[in-house]
């Protein structure tokens, strides 16, 4: 191929209705050679193992599933185009070509990751576990098979970002945003960082380019905040950059159409994901500021945008009018996809908020003006309310899945402090309802104590409800009975104080007989050297230590080689031991308001946190 072919036109954009009239070469094929970057999705070595196909009946449940629950959240494919091929598909899976098969997969994926236990239960008979397991891993082998390391495939890179979406809550989000990045450079090799209209292709490739793209940019600013890391660091938004999804009906979008319809004001079938290129414009024209002042990418914070005087900034007000106006006044609360956006924009709205006026402004909550404290915690506690509602909701039930991985952290962090702070606020009540809540919906910040985050948090959540035991009776107020996730948070910290009291006292023991070793062996040693007939001095004896002996690396004298080179695998093993921190020291710890002095975490330190991967 010429060296000089335009970016965009490499792409190959295939109709999804004619997917299935591929060459036999691109059938799936078990004994097709795979890939060399199998290993990026970890891909076991019998990758090229053919994986079945569930009956039609099922292909089809599956399929609808995907139209009910996932694609309204994604808009990755166009549902229209789409279903004359999944049921061609269904008809006969021994030929379906390797790039749709791929796409097939990830959506069954994506359909259970979608579900509750029970639910796959009834309409699979399986466990969600079990299913989720399998179709992961027959999507990573597709994607294996159909070389998405190195494709040019639109569909293949459709299939990759749902595949993304399913393993997203199952794989740390390191590993979550690192595979991210391959999509979206494999996007990028496709000409996806600039609009479609400025390249020149067809009015519906250059939409579906424009609602692949953000669903990969927005998914990538929210992993990488979970790493710890800047959520914006990578966003441009020049004249040429990709525009945001048209706010239109999938009906109006066609292979082949002339121009794409013009946006209307009306609520559509893109009503959730249209909204959400408009927050990243927001964040473009605030990093443009940012860049305007001087400021690096570490300083691209929102709470920038005002002193500690002023008041809310305009562009806060403007972006808010936006989505009020454009979206918000259009939808019906009584339809679960507008319940669900009305929501979504309202968090995303008083996230804005919270970030602009963010705790970390100020030395200490102690330190913190009181008009302040006001504006901070209303704003957090109406958060945690939406997102409650969201997965809470009988009505969103089908779209429960999407909330549970926009948690904000930092909201639920600066709640519970406040609480440590003034356990007897007048609607600490409300609060505490909020936050049981919140561990209800997201079992997994309760019973996951591999991972620091959860452990530190529930840590603060425990200190807190102390405070509030403490200042209840200080005050001969009544206090409800102890909630079961306070009960369960303590229980978690009582096994780990019992184990780490039995690990000392083994260890305490261990010491005390390598002493009484030592004085023996150091006594007979003595008396050996009193006694000698020989005439040369006797050998000195060695020092024993009294603690336990290392364990043994296998480390020779050859290997100071490595390790004077900087290749030395202990020095990566220290690095993760600190990365990996025993979170069972942290649960052991005491954390009541009577006998715990420790210094409160700073934002910086939680941030660390946040970032920490869970310990193995």
């Amino acid at each position: 191929m010429d060296n000089m072919t335009p970016v965009a036109n490499r792409s190959q954009f295939h109709d999804p209705g004619d997917a299935l009239e591929g060459s036999s070469g691109d059938a799936s094929d078990p004994g097709a050679s795979d890939d060399d970057f199998g290993f990026v999705l970890s891909v076991r070595p019998n990758a090229n193992a053919k994986f079945r196909h569930p009956p039609p009946e099922l292909i089809h449940r599956l399929w609808q599933i995907f139209v009910e629950n996932i694609d309204p959240l994604t808009k990755v494919v166009h549902v229209p185009t789409l279903r004359p091929a999944i049921q061609k598909a269904a008809s006969d899976t021994d030929k379906i070509p390797r790039s749709f098969e791929a796409l097939i997969f990830a959506i069954y994926s994506t359909a259970i990751m979608s579900l509750s236990d029970d639910e796959c239960k009834q309409s699979f008979d399986d466990h969600r576990g079990a299913l989720l397991s399998r179709y992961i891993s027959a999507t990573k082998a597709a994607l294996s098979r159909a070389k998405f390391m190195e494709t040019t495939n639109f569909v293949v890179l459709q299939a990759l970002v749902l595949h993304i979406l399913s393993v997203r809550t199952i794989n740390e989000p390191l590993a979550v945003w690192s595979l991210t990045g391959v999509a979206i450079r494999i996007a990028q090799s496709m000409g996806f960082e600039r609009d479609g209209e400025v390249l020149g292709v067809p009015p519906f490739e250059a939409e579906m380019r424009r609602r692949v793209w953000w669903v990969l940019k927005n998914h990538d600013f929210r992993t990488a905040e979970l790493c710890g890391l800047p959520k914006l660091r990578d966003l441009d938004m020049g004249a040429e950059s990709m525009k945001g999804p048209t706010n239109v009906n999938d009906d109006q979008l066609y292979p082949g159409m002339p121009s794409l319809t013009a946006e209307t004001n009306k609520v559509t079938d893109a009503v959730f994901v249209a909204p959400l290129y408009e927050f990243q414009s927001f964040a473009g024209r605030c990093i443009a500021r940012f860049r305007q002042q001087g400021k690096t990418p570490s300083q691209w914070e929102l709470h920038g945008l005002r002193s500690h005087k002023a008041e809310e900034d305009p562009a806060i007000k403007e972006i808010e009018e936006l989505i009020e106006t454009k979206y918000l006044r259009y939808c019906d609360p009584s339809q679960p996809l507008h319940l669900l956006t009305m929501l979504q924009l309202r968090v995303a709205l008083n996230v804005i908020r919270f970030l602009a006026n963010h705790p970390r402004r100020w030395a200490s909550l102690e330190q913190t003006p009181l008009s302040e404290r006001h504006r901070i915690w209303d704003v957090s506690v109406k958060i945690l309310e939406q997102q409650n509602m969201m997965q809470s909701n009988s009505q969103l039930k089908q779209f429960a899945w999407q909330a549970s991985y926009f948690l904000q952290w930092q909201v639920f962090i600066h709640v519970l402090d406040t609480l440590k702070t003034d356990p007897l606020k007048a609607d600490a009540d409300k609060a505490w309802k909020l936050i049981g809540n919140t561990y209800e919906n997201n079992p997994i910040t309760l019973f996951d104590t591999k991972k620091p985050v959860h452990v530190a948090v529930g840590n603060l959540c425990l200190k807190a409800y102390s405070a509030r035991e403490v200042a209840s009776r200080n005050e001969a107020i009544y206090l409800p009975p102890t909630p079961e996730f306070i009960f369960q948070l303590r229980q978690q910290r009582q096994v780990a104080k019992a184990k780490k009291g039995a690990r000392d006292a083994t260890s305490s023991q261990a010491v005390s007989q390598s002493r009484e070793i030592a004085r023996d062996i150091s006594s007979r040693s003595q008396a050996s050297a009193n006694y000698t007939v020989d005439t040369e001095r006797p050998l000195p004896i060695q020092h024993i230590s009294t603690s336990p002996p290392p364990p043994y690396t296998g480390a020779t004298e050859g290997d100071s080689f490595w390790s004077l080179n900087g290749l030395d695998d202990s020095q990566a093993s220290s690095l993760n031991d600190m990365m990996n921190l025993d979170t069972d020291f942290m649960l052991a710890q005491d954390y009541n308001m009577d006998g715990n002095t420790a210094q409160p975490n700073t934002w910086e330190q939680w941030d660390t946190w946040l970032g920490l991967p869970a310990r193995i």
